[in-house]
C-alpha cells in the first residue's frame, strides 16, 4: 500500500443518500437481539487502487503490481456500451445503485447477522466499471490503455424470463420461490451472511429462518446451515446472484459472459430432478490467525482460511469473443459444483 496524495484524494468522489435509518431507542444499548435496517442509494468513483509487491516471491523475485484506474459503481438505466466502459464519468448523476433492506443484527454469542433483501430493483442491478487494469506498470502516461472490466446489473433478483432461458438452454425444470414482497416479473433472494464471535462457544445460534423476519418464508429453509463451532471466526453465507454481463475489453477487443447466474438447484419432491432455485451456500468457513511455518524454518503470522465448503450451480447463457451476437461460442453450465476441505494461507513476504 502507498499513501494517497492530496491530488489523488481529490479524485475520490462519493454520493450517498440515507432515506431513513431507524434510531435505536433506550438509554442502555446492548448488542443482544439489536439491529438496524439500512437503505442505500449510492454512486462512487475512485481514481485508482494500487497493490504493490516490492520484491516478488522467492529467489530472484521481481517487483510486481496490480493497478486499477477509474473504478466506478452505479446503476445505468440503459445497457452499457464499450465507450461507456472507457469513459471517466460513465454514469449520470441519477444513476444511483440501490441496496434496499440491509438488516444488520448483533448478538454477543451468535455473532453478526447481515441480510440484504434487494440489490438493485426488478429492472436494474448494480454496475461496476473499471476503466483500466494494469499488471506490472501504469502505462497511461504513455497513452497505452489497460484492460477494462464491466460487471453489469449485479442483482439478487431472479426474473421469470431468466429462469425460462436457462431451463430451455440446459433442459432444466427450475422455478423460483415467492419472496413475499409482491415483486413483479420474478423474485428476490435475500443475501444472508453470518459471522460468529472470535472466541467462545455459540449455544444455539439463530437460523436464517429466525432472522428472516417473515420475509419470503421458505427461502431460508431451502438449504439450512449447520450450527457454528468454537473457532477464531466462522463465516457462512447463502445467496443467489445474477449478472447480466461480465466482460473484459482491450483496445477494440471484447470477450465475456451474458446471463451469469450462481445458485443451487434443489429437488423439493425427491424425484431426482432439481425443480427449485435455492441459494448457493458457503458453510462454516473458518478464519484464524495462526503461526505459519515457512520452508526456510522461520515462522510468520498468517491468516488461514480453512474448512472452505462451497456448493453452487453456475449457468452462463452466452459466452462470446468479440461481438456478443456474432461471436457467441455457446452456453455453459456447471452442475453441482462442490468445493470442500480446501484451505488457504495468506501471509506477508519480507
Amino acid at each position: 500500500m502507498q499513501p494517497l496524495t492530496e491530488m489523488e484524494l481529490g479524485r475520490v468522489v462519493g454520493q450517498i443518500e440515507l432515506p431513513g435509518i431507524p434510531l435505536l431507542e433506550g438509554e442502555e444499548f446492548t448488542v443482544e437481539d439489536a439491529g438496524i435496517e439500512i437503505d442505500l442509494e449510492v454512486q462512487t468513483s475512485i481514481g485508482s487502487i494500487e497493490w504493490i509487491d516490492d520484491d516478488g516471491l522467492g529467489e530472484g523475485g521481481q517487483l510486481g503490481s496490480l493497478i486499477l484506474k477509474g473504478v466506478h459503481i452505479g446503476s445505468s438505466k440503459t445497457p452499457i456500451t464499450a465507450e461507456q466502459v472507457r469513459n471517466e464519468t460513465p454514469f449520470q448523476p441519477s444513476d444511483l445503485a440501490l441496496i434496499q433492506g440491509m438488516l444488520i443484527e448483533a448478538d454477543p454469542q451468535a455473532g453478526t447477522l447481515i441480510t440484504i433483501n434487494k440489490l438493485g430493483d426488478e429492472n436494474h442491478g448494480i454496475d461496476l466499471i473499471v476503466n483500466d487494469i494494469y499488471f506490472g506498470a501504469d502505462l497511461s502516461e504513455q497513452g497505452i490503455r489497460g484492460t477494462a472490466l464491466l460487471v453489469e446489473d449485479i442483482s439478487n433478483f431472479v426474473g421469470d424470463d431468466d429462469v425460462e432461458n436457462i431451463n430451455q438452454l440446459f433442459g432444466l425444470q427450475l422455478s423460483t420461490i415467492d419472496d413475499g414482497m409482491n415483486s413483479i416479473g420474478g423474485n428476490f433472494y435475500p443475501v444472508k451472511l453470518r459471522m460468529t464471535p472470535l472466541e467462545g462457544q455459540a449455544p444455539t445460534p439463530p437460523t436464517f429462518d429466525d432472522i428472516n423476519g417473515g420475509l419470503g418464508d421458505g427461502l431460508g429453509s431451502v438449504v439450512g446451515l449447520p450450527g457454528l463451532t468454537d473457532t477464531s471466526m466462522e463465516l457462512s453465507a447463502q445467496f443467489v446472484l445474477r449478472v447480466e454481463k461480465l466482460a473484459l475489453y482491450k483496445e477494440n477487443f471484447e470477450m465475456g459472459i451474458q446471463g451469469l447466474m450462481v445458485y443451487q438447484g434443489v429437488d423439493t419432491n425427491n424425484d431426482g430432478i432439481e425443480d427449485t432455485i435455492g441459494p448457493a451456500t458457503l458453510n462454516n468457513m473458518r478464519l484464524q490467525a495462526i503461526a505459519h511455518p515457512l520452508q526456510d524454518g522461520r515462522t510468520v503470522q498468517a491468516i488461514e482460511l480453512s474448512n472452505i465448503d462451497f456448493k453452487a450451480d453456475i449457468a452462463m447463457e452466452n459466452l462470446y469473443i468479440g461481438n456478443p451476437e456474432t461471436g457467441s461460442i455457446g452456453a455453459f453450465f456447471i452442475d453441482d459444483l462442490h468445493i470442500s476441505d480446501t484451505k488457504m494461507v495468506i501471509y506477508p513476504h519480507d
